[in-house]
């Protein structure tokens, strides 16, 4: 057996027996504003708690030769990490291994710590079907001041692992795990912002996460209440984003964390838009008046002329959009607003056939209200012409879609069918 390979295994096994000391006989609390060659505080008894587990761990290993080596942990382990990182980097410990030691060294530390601030939580009576539960987690029990006391605690733990190995020790975490996810989300969210400002409109976010978890804590189940205050929240660091941020910056921040943006994402999943549709539909969302940061607490209604600019500049919006995307691509943009037409594209049915559906629906309408307009027929002769509207639709129809998708329509929203001339009864028997 390769003799770096026993250690390397030793090394590993040891850190979980450190750890466990760790937990058990005390917190050893680093300073990340120290140098990391400085020694971290932590009581006497916690580092002869966790050296004397680590004297215990030996390993013998036997050859064809029958040599026995004797090794203890304690040769590698300090309390202090930055010697800690040397002595497993010495002894040739793969850098991985060695970041996830001492990163999982450091959690142990902390992570009693964090247990610490979080509220006992209540038990519950699961017998009681009808009772409330709490959807936001723990946190939303959690004090502000002990929600602040987490976060100050998470960044010290943060600033320490990366003050050991360098700012970018997460996404060569992320990279060694095999899991890019990490660093494309950061790249996604934040990539149009330079690094230094990062890191400041991440805590501005931050504050504003702290802030709506006071708000579900005082609106408990008074959702009107709540969506309120969540409005008055986003408009409130909205506003200090825009201090930060140049003009451009912050439309580029919307595009990927406002609510415009979030509904949009929402709304074309079935539209799948690439990246200038996107843009072009948000724009076109924002023109429209959704603004999630507009200050609505007068509640005056705009005036006539205020009615009539809107309604120029959503014609002017719509034409820049038809401009941008194309016409076929707006039709399909406004006819995947509808659910009833959306529901069929999510339950798989081709968009070509609900294309069709859906020009069979303004074909049966406009003849509808051509019957329903013309006073030379009488009221039976009108009911005849639309109940022959309704059954020729509706056997085009069946005719796109098998039995149950007919019937998940009409669920959905194939109302108008009825609109255009009730249901025929079916001839009892006689």
């Amino acid at each position: 057996m390769n003799l770096r390979l026993i250690l390397l295994v030793l090394c590993l096994g040891g850190n979980v027996l450190l750890a466990t000391a760790l937990f058990r006989h005390g917190s050893m609390v680093p300073n990340p504003t120290d140098s990391s060659t400085k020694k971290i505080s932590t009581t006497a008894n916690s580092i002869q708690a966790a050296q004397s587990v680590a004297s215990d761990v030996a390993i013998t290993m036997s050859s064809t030769e029958t040599n026995t080596l004797d090794f203890q942990w304690s040769q590698i382990f300090a309390p202090d990490f930055a010697l800690y990182i040397k002595q497993l980097r010495g002894f040739s410990t793969p850098e991985p291994h060695v970041r996830e030691i001492v990163i999982g060294a450091i959690d142990a530390v902390y992570r009693p710590r964090r247990a610490a601030l979080i509220p006992p939580q209540k038990k519950r009576d699961e017998t009681k079907f009808w009772v409330r539960r709490n959807f936001y987690g723990s946190q939303s029990q959690m004090s502000k001041e002990q929600r602040e006391q987490m976060r100050a605690l998470r960044k010290e733990e943060t600033e320490l692992v990366k003050s050991l190995f360098g700012a970018d020790v997460y996404e060569q975490v992320a990279k060694e795990s095999g899991n890019n996810t990490g660093i494309d989300w950061m790249e996604k969210q934040y990539g149009f912002l330079p690094k230094e400002l990062r890191e400041k409109v991440m805590e501005i976010e931050q504050d504003m996460n702290d802030d709506r978890q006071e708000i579900y804590a005082l609106n408990d189940g008074d959702y009107q209440g709540q969506q309120e205050d969540e409005r008055k929240l986003e408009k409130k660091y909205h506003d200090l984003l825009a201090k930060v941020l140049t003009p451009e910056q912050l439309t580029e921040w919307d595009l990927r964390h406002s609510q415009t943006a979030n509904q949009l994402k929402n709304d074309l999943s079935a539209f799948d838009p690439n990246e200038d549709e996107f843009r072009a539909l948000f724009k076109y969302q924002q023109a429209l008046g959704f603004n999630p940061y507009r200050d609505s607490d007068s509640g005056e209604q705009p005036t006539a002329e205020e009615r009539k600019a809107l309604t120029e500049s959503r014609k002017a919006a719509e034409s820049e959009l038809t401009a941008t995307i194309g016409t076929n691509r707006v039709s399909e943009y406004k006819l995947e607003q509808d659910y009833a037409f959306r529901s069929l594209i999510d339950a798989g049915i081709a968009k070509e056939s609900v294309f069709k559906l859906a020009d069979m629906k303004k074909e049966a309408e406009s003849a509808a209200n051509k019957i329903r307009g013309d006073k030379t027929l009488s009221p039976d002769q009108k009911n005849e012409a639309l109940a022959a509207i309704r059954a020729e639709t509706q056997s085009g129809i069946t005719g796109l879609l098998d039995e149950k998708q007919f019937k998940h329509y009409l669920n959905q929203g194939g109302w108008w069918l009825n609109n255009i001339a009730p249901k025929p009864q079916p001839t009892p028997v006689q």
